[in-house]
This record gives C-alpha cells, structure tokens and sequence, in this order.
C-alpha cells in the first residue's frame, strides 16, 4: 500500500502530471489514481458497504475520468470530480441493485456451522456499525484508516479541513463501541485498493480512449477514433493470437518429431489445439474483460484457472513423450 500523502504533496503532484496525462501520458495518470484510489474506493465504500461493488464502482469512476480528462480545464478539479462521480456512481448502484454487504466475507471465519454463525454475527455487528454513523462522517473514518490513520491526508483528499474531519472522526469514534470500532478498521484497511487495482485501471485506460480524443470532440472537430480504436485493438489481438499459435505449433511439431504411434500423434494434435485455443480465448478475455467491468477479482479467478489448465495440458504432452521413450527403451532390451 502506498504511504498517505500530505495534501502539499497531493496537490503538487495532480498540478504536476495533470497536463501531461490530459494529453494522454498513461504514466502520469497512473501516477494520479494511485494516489487517489483509496479515496474513491472509499467513498463508494461508504455508500454501498459492499467492498467488491466500491472496487468496481472505483475502476469505472477511473476510467471514465480517463475520457473526460481532456474536458477538465484546471487541475484543481480533478478531487472534486472524482468524488462527485463516485458518489452518483454509488447511489445508482445501491438505487438499482439490492446492495449486498460484502464485508462479511471480509471476517476471519473457520469450517463448521459453530465459526459460520460467528462469522454472521461479527458481519451484522459491522454492518450496524457502518449504519450507526452519520452518512457524512462514514467515508471520512473508512478513509481515515485507508490512509494510515492520517487526519491531515483524509482532509486533502475529501477536500475538508483537518478540524472538519477530527470533527467528524469523533462523531463517529461517538457512535461506538472501542471493539467494534477497532474491527471496523482492520477490514478497512485491508481492503483498501492496492497495487492490482491499479493495474486493472491501467489495463483499461490503455484500452480506452485517450483524453486528447474527448477534448477534440469537446471543442466540435469530428474525430472518428472509435473504428480507429476497434480496429487497433483487434490488430494487436491478432498478432498477439498469431504468435501464440506460433509457439504452440513450433512445440508441438517438436513432440511429434519424437513420436511414432499414430494414436499418440493424435493425443498430441488434440493437445495442441485445445492449448492453442485456451491461450487464444485468454488473451481475448484480457482484451475484454476490463471494458465490461470485470473486477480484480474475476481476472484473478480466470487467471488461476487458465494456469491451471495450462500446466495440466503441459503434464499430459510430457506424458504422452515420456511413455514413447519409455516404449523404444523396452522394445531396445
């Protein structure tokens, strides 16, 4: 987790790497939602108490500010938009969708129906905590502990003074109790947005559209970039699939080479092309998935089991070699 910034060196840095990724330098954005997404994650956070539908209201907030950056004209503006669009992305989200209180899965729990109730308790006890506070002091203390408890960070970046947030720090510390207080912290802090939801929101900015296109549009010239963008996508998939069938082929050709029994041959083909597909079907996915709001979550899961696949596949190949080798030795003696 990166370390709180003081809101000198927030400010300094949006004033620093604001221009350059309004001309759509992916580092300097980059540079920005780090330094931010505790923040937005927070504020969704605090409104829908659903840690999974925060992260992923916190990566559209992201990168819908990626596309309408080149609109923003000052740099001081930039806070206050991403706040903005994270609460109304919020509100929305808990207005449409029965909301559901993922911080339960978040309470160290154990097999047995003995840990699962204590699990149900712990998480109603939290979720009525999270009620127990006042709406305007909730994403200020989830925040508070997101930031290494750091009043003058919170103020910065909740555009607050530091005598605001105390104020409302204590409202909320009023509230409740020291224990449940104290667990209200540990979840916040740990699942504070780190370093692969960083790398989620880049995957999508990369696959966005660039902010100098939205001030072009902005400004009334007629900039076709989204074919322009399909189509550069779809050529980097393709070369992408091309050389992954590339080396699948290459691989494959070599196990054959020490293969003889047509039944074997066979397995090895089948193989092949079940890997070649496998790893085509994933890197499309990778494409995709970050424009269809997949969290960090889901590309973890399909990432674990395509490995899995991938090593099952490999074991099977090694196999069907191994088993030819062993076959001559025995036909040798």
């Amino acid at each position: 987790m990166a370390p709180p910034m003081t809101p000198e060196a927030l400010n300094a840095l949006i004033h620093r790497d604001f221009a350059s990724a309004r001309r759509g330098n992916v580092r300097a954005y980059e540079r920005i939602v780090v330094a931010t997404q505790r923040m937005v994650a927070s504020v969704a956070l605090a409104v829908t108490r659903d840690v999974h539908a925060s992260e992923d209201i916190a990566q559209d907030t992201f990168l819908r500010a990626w596309q309408h950056l080149g609109q923003l004209e000052n740099p001081d503006s930039v806070l206050p938009w991403l706040r903005h669009v994270a609460r109304n992305r919020a509100i929305d989200h808990v207005r449409t969708r029965r909301p559901a209180v993922a911080v339960d899965e978040l309470v160290e729990t154990g097999p047995g129906p003995e840990q699962s109730l204590l699990r149900q308790q712990q998480a109603d006890a939290l979720v009525q905590a999270l009620d127990a506070i006042p709406d305007q002091s909730r994403e200020v203390l989830l925040l508070f502990y997101r930031e290494g408890e750091s009043s003058q960070a919170v103020a910065g970046l909740l555009g607050l003074g530091d005598a605001a947030v105390r104020k409302r720090l204590q409202r909320a510390r009023d509230c409740l109790k020291s224990d449940v207080l104290r667990r209200l912290g540990e979840v916040a802090a740990s699942t504070a947005p780190g370093v692969l939801f960083t790398m989620a929101v880049a995957t999508g900015v990369a696959l966005g559209p660039t902010p100098a296109a939205a001030t072009g549009l902005a400004a009334g010239v007629v900039v076709n970039s989204a074919p322009k963008l399909v189509l550069a996508t779809l050529g980097a998939l393709a070369a992408s699939v091309a050389v992954v069938i590339a080396g699948v082929v290459w691989d494959i050709r070599a196990s054959l080479a020490k293969v003889s029994d047509p039944r074997k041959r066979r397995a090895l083909l089948v193989n092949g092309v079940v890997y070649g597909v496998l790893m085509s079907g994933y890197m499309a996915a990778l494409t995709w998935m970050p424009q269809h709001g997949w969290s960090v979550a889901h590309l973890f899961a399909v990432a674990i089991l395509v490995a899995l696949l991938v090593i099952a596949l490999s074991v099977h190949r090694a196999r069907i070699v191994r088993g030819t080798r062993d076959d001559s030795e025995s036909k040798k003696n």
